[in-house]
Parts: C-alpha cells; sequence; structure tokens
C-alpha cells in the first residue's frame, strides 16, 4: 500500500476508494435484489406445490361455505341438489341420504361395506354444475373421515371421466371443489370476447365454464388412518344462476305509493 505524497494525491486517493465503495454497493444491492426473485420464485413453488405430483389437489377446510354465506357469491349460484336422484353405494340404517341432505352437520352418512364408497348423483336432464361441497369433521369421525376424493361425470355408469381428485388433511369444516369443464379451443365466440378483455385474469375465469353433466359421482378413494368406512356429514351441490335470476335478485325493490 503506497502513502499520499500530498493532499492531493490523498483526496484523488479517497475518490478512488469512494468509486470503489459504490461499485461494491451496487453489486451487493444487485445480489440483494438476486436474492430477493429466489425467495419469490420458492414463494410461488411452495403455492404451487398444493398440487401433488399425481395430479391431486390439496383443499383445506373452512369454517363458513361463500356459496351458502355470501351475499355477493349467493347472487351468482344456487343449490341443485334437490333437482337431482341421490344414490349411496352402501349406507348403514338411519345414515344415508337424509342425513347428508338435511343441512345439519351432525348428522352424517355411514357407508356400510368396501371401499370405494359411492354418492351417484342423477340429474333428469342435463345440468350445469360449478361446485360440489362438503361438510367433514375429523375431531369427531377420526378414521372414517374421507382422505382422499374423486369426482367423476357422465351421461351414464359406463363413460364416467375423472374430473378432479383432492386430498385431504384432518378437516373440519367445509371443503369446497370448484368444478370447471376444459375450454374448447373451437369456441371462436369466446376467443373474441376474451380478446377485448384488459385483464388476463379475467379472460381466463371466462374459460372456465361449468361443468354439464347427467351424473356425478362423488368417490371417497381412501380413509384417514387406513380407516375402512366413511363418515360424510353434508352435501352440497351449486350451479350457476340464469340471467335473469341474476337480474332479479341484484335488481331493488321499489314499493309503490299507496
Amino acid at each position: 500500500v503506497e502513502l499520499a505524497d500530498s493532499e492531493e494525491d490523498y483526496e484523488e486517493s479517497n475518490e478512488f476508494t469512494n468509486e470503489i465503495n459504490s461499485i461494491d454497493d451496487d453489486e451487493d444491492g444487485d445480489e440483494g435484489e438476486e436474492e430477493d426473485e429466489e425467495e419469490d420464485d420458492d414463494d410461488e413453488d411452495g403455492e404451487e406445490g398444493e398440487t401433488q405430483a399425481n395430479g391431486s389437489s390439496i383443499i383445506h377446510a373452512t369454517p363458513r361455505l361463500a356459496s351458502l354465506s355470501d351475499p355477493e357469491r349467493i347472487l351468482k349460484v344456487r343449490e341443485i341438489g334437490n333437482d337431482a336422484v341421490w344414490v349411496l353405494s352402501t349406507a348403514k340404517p338411519g345414515n344415508g341420504v337424509t342425513q347428508i341432505r338435511d343441512s345439519s352437520i351432525d348428522t352424517y352418512w355411514q357407508s356400510d361395506g368396501g371401499q370405494p364408497h359411492l354418492i351417484n348423483i342423477h340429474f333428469l336432464k342435463r345440468k350445469s354444475v360449478c361446485e360440489i361441497a362438503f361438510y367433514l369433521d375429523y375431531t369427531q369421525d377420526e378414521s372414517y373421515t374421507p382422505k382422499k376424493i374423486s369426482i367423476r361425470t357422465g351421461i351414464t355408469f359406463h363413460d364416467l371421466e375423472e374430473i378432479k381428485q383432492v386430498e385431504l388433511n384432518e378437516p373440519v369444516g367445509w371443503v369446497s371443489i370448484p368444478l370447471h369443464a376444459e375450454p374448447d379451443p373451437l369456441d371462436d365466440d369466446e376467443d373474441e370476447n376474451d380478446a377485448d378483455m384488459d385483464n388476463e385474469s379475467e379472460s381466463q375465469n371466462r374459460r372456465r365454464k361449468p361443468v354439464r353433466t347427467f351424473l356425478l359421482q362423488v368417490c371417497v378413494v381412501s380413509m384417514h388412518q387406513n380407516g375402512r368406512d366413511t363418515h360424510v356429514r353434508q352435501v352440497k351441490i351449486f350451479g350457476p344462476r340464469s340471467e335473469t335470476e341474476f337480474t332479479m335478485r341484484r335488481a331493488p325493490v321499489v314499493s309503490g305509493k299507496s
């Protein structure tokens, strides 16, 4: 290290040192930004980690079901379970269809036979279905609580196809499973409408059409703790409201003058 011979040399030396420090600070800043980007990537990977390698999704239970409690959501969907015929694969006496449709979380369906356990929901005509929800309670039902559920649709039992598979981890509350049909690449009208949209997320939502089906089958593939039979406390199935229903529900009520 050479010593400065004069004040001018000393000042020049300081300027040179400051330049080096500023370069180091910039590099440190770049490294910090890179670390932040890596952390963001890790966060995104974590969110994507909700989908398992086998293609099934992890669904978490919530204490309230939006489709039954949120006013805005209620304007868009309605419960259509009463439009269907419900058939269970097996059931203990007094623990059947009535118990999963009575809107009470204190009652439940209990299967009584070999796996898998099935809930078959038959519609007399093709229906649009956008959501199916279950009320489950691991704290009370333990090994009877479903662990893996498969949702299948079709016209008859012979052409059923799985459209959704979910895994649950000790759920207590409502488990909501959204149901969407695959987008049709030949739907030109939808593509033209999407092209006019500024927000890509809105465009994607427009592409998510509800499933249209005659038969919806719920298959309880496995239970917690390798249980044999299952308990399901409530099942609700929802379809989108028609434009007429939506408009009528949003329209303000105007009282006439006496």
